[in-house]
């Protein structure tokens, strides 16, 4: 056997010991391992930096990584420590932006260096591995979510954020989005940014799938709590993203038109918490319900791997509007 087989095979066997062995085949890793390469780093050495662009992103497979964010009133903050089978840089590698965080050794450390050529290649070769890898990387920015999702909503709970009034709860509880009365054409939207990873035939079999709706200002189209996987899409109006804690609210993001947003049980549907989704204005809407997500899941497999994409891109935004809450409550508790 030559060296680089030997070398491959030994690598594929370490690979296998670590998490991505739970949902990559061996074929799939040692294909991987064809285009992408295990780099080392010593002790207390930088990955990345905060606010520098990380050239595709890693795979943990062997030691842990520290992950620290500068912040207002903090200085240099330990994030969170990440270990073999997590990655580091993936959100600046998907969102195309610098990175919130920098990344530094514990002790030796290893890493499947994974990059943005092969990531890209393997939409049109094997868009199986590319949704298994982004469904991986959905689950551990969740996990993050949730983490900071806890800690807002015990902030909220402990300030004197004014609550809802009854009036206000009254007019959520009984603002219901309605399916459109009249029929929707589709021409601007297909020339959409959120759809040109999709063919002519494809936007048709999905826009097949999508219900319109119309919603009035303050309609919540996904509630505190829910646990059914749906996705929107905005075509007018605007839609705001919140946590919801003890009826007082703290706000996230304004979602305009061309922009798809994910309910967390979208990637998560054992999640323990959820983000509250509100119209701010009146607007116009296409839903794709928890049934018709199932059905492409499981009969339309290609178009399934590319809406994830979009909902995967719509968990990592909504992971920097949570980030971004996250510094604000930290410069609320500075000032006090």
């Amino acid at each position: 056997m030559m060296r680089k087989q030997v070398d491959i095979a030994e690598q594929v066997k370490q690979l296998k010991e670590t998490r991505l062995s739970s949902y990559l085949s061996s074929q799939e890793i040692e294909t991987m391992l064809s285009h992408c390469k295990i780099v080392s780093f010593l002790p207390k050495q930088i990955i990345f930096h905060q606010g520098k662009c990380v050239e595709g992103f890693y795979l943990i497979v062997k030691g842990n990584v520290n992950v620290y964010a500068r912040t207002l009133g903090e200085g240099i903050k330990k994030i969170e420590v990440l270990g073999p089978g997590d990655f580091l840089g993936e959100i600046s590698f998907i969102e195309n932006d610098p990175s919130l965080t920098s990344a530094i050794t514990e002790k030796q450390v290893k890493c499947l260096h994974i990059t943005s050529i092969y990531f890209e290649l393997l939409a049109s070769y094997s868009p199986e591995t590319k949704y298994k890898i982004l469904r991986k990387i959905s689950i551990q920015v969740c996990r993050r979510l949730k983490h900071i999702h806890d800690k807002a909503a015990d902030f909220i709970a402990h300030t004197d954020m004014i609550a809802l009034s009854l009036f206000g709860r009254v007019v959520h509880s009984f603002t219901h989005p309605k399916p459109l009365a009249h029929s929707i054409d589709y021409t601007p939207l297909r020339k959409k940014v959120l759809f040109q990873r999709f063919t002519e035939i494809e936007m048709d079999e999905l826009f097949a799938l999508m219900q319109p709706l119309e919603a009035p200002k303050n309609c919540i189209l996904i509630h505190e709590g829910e646990k059914n996987p749906s996705c929107f899409i905005v075509i007018h109006g605007a839609v705001q993203s919140s946590i919801m804690q003890d009826n007082k609210m703290a706000k996230l993001s304004v979602i305009g038109p061309g922009t798809l947003f994910a309910s967390i049980a979208c990637v998560d549907d054992k999640s323990e918490f959820t983000i509250t989704f509100m119209t701010c204005e009146s607007a116009l809407l296409l839903k794709i319900s928890e049934e018709k997500l199932r059905f492409l899941q499981k009969n339309k497999p290609l178009l399934w791997f590319k809406l994830f994409n979009l909902i995967c891109e719509s968990i990592i935004a909504l992971g920097k509007s949570i980030n971004k809450l996250d510094i604000r409550l930290h410069i609320e508790m500075y000032n006090r």
